[in-house]
């Protein structure tokens, strides 16, 4: 019987996929990987309990896909750049430093080595974004609808890493960390809002974070989920910005995005896997799920007889 070489098969199989998408898919999985190793090495994963047991990969899901994006600044280094403001020089050094910068912070929080540092600076720089490129663009388009969510993208993006870096601080700073933590709810309640009006107005479009993509015909379901997204989205919002059951919402949230991307965006990416778009659209949801499930740990645990407290 003759075998297969498989050498010629792999390398087909590779010339399929461009060489961005390949990238992004290796370090996605290598950081994700990472993580998962030190977790259960540490010991993490079994000392946590129920639902911390979600949230102890909460940072993966949020850091795997910037470390992932971190490779377009290389791949795709022509594109990032003129998306730089124009008044800012150097724009080419800026979008190579800020992939460095996304694999660098995606590796440190996986492997929990300077990972609040890291997390303080992924805060601050989707914050940055959001004051230097997505306000002022939504403000020259005040109508488009889909600049505003990718502002609110961004400004969520800025919350779950800075609940992240208030969550490494440990309960010894609790006093310092009420603040950033209170930022970090509104930076993600306000966006929430939004979003479930966009989903009831617009449930052609896809659900978690409601972008340009109409949801595709293969997908099972097709509106529902995104009216199921916007409901939960109602009452979460809702809750997270009164300041009321803030980890409970923030955990219903999380997990119905984390729904989300495996009925609508596993499909999407499997359809769409030679796609740089595919993959982009599977983990931006999936980051944004791990920013929602960022905030969750950072939200005090209420007593049963004090929640309203």
């Amino acid at each position: 019987m003759n075998t297969p070489n498989i050498q010629p098969l792999a390398v087909a199989a590779l010339a399929v996929f461009p060489s961005q998408v390949v990238w992004a898919y290796f370090v996605f999985g290598s950081v994700l990987a990472i993580g998962i190793a030190v977790r259960i090495l540490r010991g993490d994963w079994q000392k946590a309990r129920g639902f911390d047991k979600l949230i102890l990969f909460a940072p993966l899901f949020y850091v795997a896909p910037v470390a992932a994006f971190g490779t377009e600044h290389f791949t795709g280094t022509k594109e990032i750049a003129s998306i730089v403001p124009a008044w800012i020089p150097w724009h080419y050094f800026w979008a190579y430093f800020v992939g460095s910068c996304f694999i660098a912070a995606g590796l440190s929080v996986a492997t929990k080595i300077q990972s609040r540092l890291a997390a303080s600076l992924l805060a601050l720089t989707f914050f940055l974004f959001v004051v230097l490129m997505d306000a002022p663009g939504w403000a020259h388009h005040p109508g488009n609808r889909f600049a505003l969510a990718l502002m609110f993208r961004e400004l969520s993006f800025s919350g779950g890493a800075l609940a992240l870096a208030v969550t490494l601080a440990g309960t010894g700073r609790a006093l310092g960390s009420r603040i950033p933590a209170t930022v970090a709810r509104y930076f993600m309640a306000v966006p929430v809002v939004y979003y479930s009006l966009e989903q009831f107005l617009h449930a052609k479009h896809v659900p978690g974070i409601p972008l340009e993509l109409v949801t595709p015909k293969y997908v099972f379901g097709h509106a529902l989920w995104t009216y199921l997204a916007a409901a939960v989205y109602a009452v979460t919002g809702v809750l997270l910005l009164i300041g009321r059951k803030t980890r409970a919402a923030a955990a219903w949230l999380g997990l119905t995005v984390l729904f989300m991307v495996l009925v609508v965006y596993v499909p999407f990416g499997i359809v769409e896997r030679a796609s740089i778009e595919g993959f982009n659209y599977l983990a931006d949801t999936l980051m944004y799920c791990g920013a929602v499930l960022l905030l969750a740990g950072a939200m005090p645990r209420e007593a049963p007889h004090a929640a309203a407290s």
